[in-house]
């Protein structure tokens, strides 16, 4: 009886059959992954499956974020040089940013490269405009971005699949829109949020709740982390202790404060997203006569300024910034000169630890 044939193996006999019929020369790139599903009528994970089986054997080569590529070959390299990158982030006024951006432009500058800078305030519309306007003026060497609510779906997609048809790198700092596959430079975020946990379950700590944001990536794995360690800790899950806020509520915790601290009632430690969340909370339970860190511990996320002048200053985790700033403006200056370079980068997390977290006797 005939085996039948892997659903992976149609895609591989047809890229061969390609070739072979001089249709698909060294140094052409195959159509995307999405439009191989529609051409098969198969799922991404099968296409990867024959694009890596061929990628093994050295008939294509995939390069991150670009695509892939017939033959061992470098593809092709952008021509025109106009030693211009372009920055678009999402608020200037986060601690985050400033820092962020000096490490940028420092890296940039001492490479001869002038940088032009964008915000999108988070909104996606806002991104529409920026992105619109950097393929009309098409005077870019390469892009540098700070996602607009990373883990909610986004028209904008288009956009950067049509820069980087342009043989126009592009890399992403903090987070990422998970169906580029474009390379990211970010903080690990599921380790920061696991240790932060960690802490607390060392310090005795049985009911820990947690803050996570919903419409980024660095929400989920921060909540990923914060669950793993504490299913390794063998303690009880519940769903009551998770709070889900968005861009706009973390901006305004102190608007759900009674639905907040009624979800995370009987809780005597807390995960926050970040430090920013970690200081409202602790301003509000000090208001409603709860003792930090003696009724309840709080951890942060960030280790930012406010984690020291807060009313109790508070444990948090470091984030690289400068350093964050200067290995993504780096990473895609080697993208620049080699579109095969590998741009992913993920920096520990370090523990800052401050009198906000009581030990359980």
């Amino acid at each position: 009886m005939a085996v039948p044939e892997a659903k992976y193996q149609k895609v591989i006999n047809w890229i061969t059959g390609e070739i072979v019929a001089g249709r698909l020369q060294p140094g052409d790139r195959l159509m995307s992954e999405e439009k191989m599903c529609k051409k098969f009528d198969l799922c991404r994970q099968t296409i990867r499956r024959a694009t890596q089986e061929l990628a093994e054997r050295g008939v294509v080569t995939r390069v991150q974020g670009s695509g892939t590529y017939v033959g061992g070959v470098i593809p092709k390299i952008r021509k025109e040089r106009y030693m211009n990158v372009a920055v678009v982030s999402t608020f200037y006024e986060s601690y985050i940013f400033p820092p962020t951006l000096r490490g940028i432009e420092k890296k940039l500058s001492e490479s001869g490269y002038t940088m032009q800078v964008s915000f999108t305030d988070n909104r996606i519309s806002n991104e529409a405009v920026i992105l619109k306007t950097l393929l009309e003026k098409d005077n870019i060497d390469g892009l540098i971005v700070e996602p607009s609510k990373g883990a909610l779906p986004n028209p904008n997609i288009k956009y950067y699949k049509e820069i980087s048809d342009r043989h126009i790198p592009i890399i992403f700092f903090n987070d990422i829109y998970p169906v580029l596959q474009m390379p990211c430079v970010r903080l690990d975020d599921w380790e920061a949020a696991a240790k932060a946990a960690q802490l607390l379950i060392d310090a005795g700590h049985k009911k820990i709740a947690g803050i996570f944001k919903l419409d980024d990536g660095q929400g989920h794995r921060r909540y990923s982390g914060y669950l793993g360690s504490i299913i390794k800790a063998n303690l009880k899950t519940h769903s009551r202790r998770i709070f889900w806020i968005d861009t706009e509520l973390q901006q305004e915790l102190a608007e759900q404060e009674e639905y907040l601290f009624k979800r995370i009632e009987g809780c005597t430690g807390i995960v926050c997203y970040n430090d920013e969340v970690a200081i409202q909370v602790i301003d509000i339970a000090l208001k409603r006569g709860i003792r930090v860190p003696d009724d309840l511990s709080v951890v942060g996320i960030d280790n930012s300024n406010l984690a020291e002048i807060c009313k109790v200053p508070f444990t948090s985790f470091s984030h690289p910034k400068e350093k964050l700033g200067e290995k993504t403006a780096d990473n895609l200056l080697k993208m620049i000169d080699n579109p095969l370079f590998d741009g992913n980068y993920i920096f520990s997390a370090k523990t800052v630890l401050r009198n906000s977290i009581r030990k359980i006797q």
